[in-house]
């Protein structure tokens, strides 16, 4: 078997890839072409209306007895492309430059999120040489928006016992689990504002670093909502005109503006109280809190209806809320207050809320909805997707291990659940027999106009993968 020759294939089938226009939702192109490879090879495929495609492939001779593999890549990429490009995504192929192992496009995003991940697929599907018990390979479509060509396709005829994902991005890290998630909406309008006789302040939390509320949640970072609403509640007598902070619920709030009035007198010492036991991280060192007294001429929420803001924010189950068992470096379930805004007696506070066990979201959701309907609250759901619960005794995982410190002198490779939705977790939802796992090439600045696929990489993931596949039973 010259691995050489198949590498150079694969490469081709990505070049190949990317010739053809394939944003979220525009996917009909990449799909007649997976059509046609199918037609072409006389291999069996099934297109549904999402643009998805099954493409399925006999044993080769002695691994007929063997257990049926699934893979699965997904077809879209995110198009962005520099202010002075004029590339058309709609119909222009994507311009590819190689600048020694890198592989980047001119102006624009490369689209190695997902588009390598077909390649390897179109490489298994095509090669005669591999050894394989029967495969399904499984391309799915508008995953960058929602993953729901995953979510949309019928998934009766798959027959695999073993899933591999291929759409990781590290070609040292393999991905077991991931968290399922759900975007609540708490709301509430008051018509009746309240006169201002007293002191008006403005509050303004600023110079945190932020970060992604799924992979970046268990590294200590602060909240500017929760920091805002904890200073608040040291100020007796409070009634708040306005608090502004976050900008998405999947983000950690890094910035947080309120203005407000209190007859409270020594605000300094309010806020000393309220940041005794605040711990800042090194990322955090740029935090700035200010407060200054403001003229103002307008109204506020009256001190119940303020209060009641306080205490959802601080009361709400959030940040780490439990690891996975026995493994203390996963988180498992957590909760980021991504958005706060309160303006003329309109209030909402958005919580993205995720877990890798559905019956544990489901769980701080009730509670954080007994929660808020006391304080008043409607409650609104947006966004919901199903999690990828951790086996511990995954056969594939330990394959896949073998396989990589076969292929890298013996280095172990980083084996971990990821605080973040993956197709993984949709499949799962409607095939949860899957042994499965997430691996990919290196991949780096993905979604930007410096997106880089690192070609070394691509070669020994396509050793580690051969392996795999020829181990599993």
């Amino acid at each position: 078997m010259n691995l050489d020759i198949k590498y150079e294939k694969l490469i081709g089938f990505f070049r190949k890839i990317s010739s053809i226009p394939r944003n979220s939702k525009e996917e009909e192109k990449i799909a007649d072409f997976l059509c046609d490879f199918a037609k072409e090879r006389g291999l069996f495929f099934r297109k549904d209306e999402h643009n998805n495609v099954i493409i399925k492939k006999g044993a080769t001779p002695g691994y007929e007895n063997h257990k049926p593999i699934l893979f699965q890549a997904h077809t879209d990429m995110v198009c962005e492309k520099t202010s002075e490009s004029k590339h058309d995504f709609r119909k222009d192929p994507i311009e590819i430059i190689q600048e020694g192992d890198i592989l980047r496009a001119k102006d624009t995003t490369l689209g190695g999120d997902d588009g390598i991940g077909v390649a390897y697929l179109l490489l298994l599907l095509d090669d005669e040489e591999i050894e394989h018990p029967d495969i399904e390979c499984l391309f799915t479509t508008q995953e960058e928006i929602g993953m729901y060509g995953a979510r949309d396709f019928n998934y009766s005829d798959i027959k695999a016992h073993y899933l591999i994902n291929i759409d990781g991005e590290e070609e040292d890290t393999a991905i077991v689990g991931c968290a399922g998630g759900v975007s609540v909406n708490y709301l509430k309008n008051v018509t009746t504002l309240t006169e201002i006789n007293t002191q008006v302040y403005k509050l303004s939390i600023s110079g945190l670093f932020g970060g992604h509320s799924g992979v970046d949640i268990q590294k200590g970072r602060i909240n500017s909502n929760w920091l805002a609403a904890k200073i608040l509640k040291e100020i007796e007598n409070i009634n708040i005109i306005s608090f502004v902070g976050g900008n998405k619920d999947n983000a950690i709030a890094n910035a947080t503006e309120v203005i407000f009035s209190t007859n409270e007198e020594d605000i300094d010492k309010c806020l000393d109280k309220a940041l005794a036991d605040i711990v800042v991280t090194k990322a955090d060192e740029n935090l700035r809190i200010d407060i200054e007294k403001i003229d103002f001429d307008g109204k506020s929420l009256g001190v119940e209806e303020s209060n009641s803001i306080i205490s959802l924010i601080m009361n709400l189950k959030q940040n780490v809320i439990d690891y996975v068992e026995n493994e203390e470096d996963m988180v498992e379930t957590s909760g980021n207050i991504g958005i706060v805004n309160v303006k003329n007696g309109k209030m909402k506070i958005v919580e993205s809320l995720r877990s890798s066990i559905d019956a544990k979201k489901e769980e701080v959701k009730k509670y954080n909805n007994e929660l808020a309907t006391k304080l008043g609250f409607e409650i609104i759901e947006e966004g919901s997707y199903p999690g990828w619960k951790y086996d511990p005794n995954s056969k594939i995982k330990e394959v896949y291990i073998d396989a990589y410190k076969k292929n890298h002198e013996g280095k172990d490779p980083i084996v971990c659940a990821i605080h973040a939705g993956v197709e993984c977790g949709m499949i799962y939802e409607k095939l949860p027999y899957l042994d499965m796992i997430s691996i990919g090439p290196d991949v780096k600045d993905v979604h930007t106009v410096n997106e880089k696929l690192y070609l070394n990489s691509c070669k020994r993931l396509l050793c580690t993968l051969i392996d795999i596949i020829k181990n599993l039973d």
